[in-house]
């Protein structure tokens, strides 16, 4: 399958931030070889490409972005600043940026007050994205000073890469300060949430969703 280019980079810089810490973190590990393992047989695939993983055909939404994306800007300020890995992350991000349509998060209305305007999702492999995954979802999440992103739980085991600090909830627990470059895990239905502190909060995640 012929990939674009800046997807691939960022997938390959998102690869090199996450295997960074793999000595930190081996539990983590075996669900991110999962991941890019996929992504690099569906790469390699011989055209036509199989069902798992196809490029965008022009079904996705135009590229967009919402309020909370005025944060966008200051928050890659910070990333850069973080580890090499993570600033290396970061400004791959940033040249793909422009292509992604910003989300909120489904099911959100104005009657939900500050959360409204002050979050903002993207993703850029699964669907809706910029490539089709059955299996795999890569996306971002940003969130305004302060703002905390609401306890939610799925099924799907998801990997989380963080650009800027902010705090990590699991299983009802604590919130735990997370820096630039940590790696949070959520085990498939576990109850978690995360919040910004007094800067932007923005983070990387992959869904595994096999079966």
């Amino acid at each position: 399958m012929d990939r674009n280019t800046k997807l691939q980079n960022f997938i390959d810089a998102t690869r090199v931030a996450i295997r960074a810490r793999a000595t930190d973190h081996p539990d983590m590990m075996p669900m991110a070889d999962r991941v890019f393992s996929a992504l690099e047989n569906a790469r390699t695939a011989p055209e036509p490409a199989a069902t798992r993983s196809t490029p965008d055909n022009g079904a996705r939404p135009p590229a967009a972005r919402l309020p909370a994306c005025s944060y966008f800007n200051s928050a890659m300020d910070a990333a850069r600043a973080g580890p090499a890995v993570v600033a290396a992350l970061s400004e791959a991000l940033a040249e793909i940026e422009p292509d992604l349509s910003w989300t909120r998060r489904r099911g959100i209305t104005p009657q939900d007050g500050a959360f409204y305007d002050s979050h903002a999702n993207a993703i850029l492999v699964g669907k809706g994205g910029l490539e089709h995954h059955d299996a795999v979802t890569i996306g971002i999440s940003l969130l305004a000073p302060g703002m905390p992103y609401p306890r939610h739980r799925h099924p799907p085991e998801e990997l989380y890469v963080v650009l800027t600090p902010g705090k990590w909830m699991q299983n009802d627990g604590a919130f735990v300060t997370r820096r630039s470059g940590d790696l949070v895990y959520n085990a498939p239905d576990i109850w978690h949430a995360m919040q910004a502190t007094d800067a932007p909060l923005l983070a990387i995640w992959c869904l595994w969703s096999e079966t």
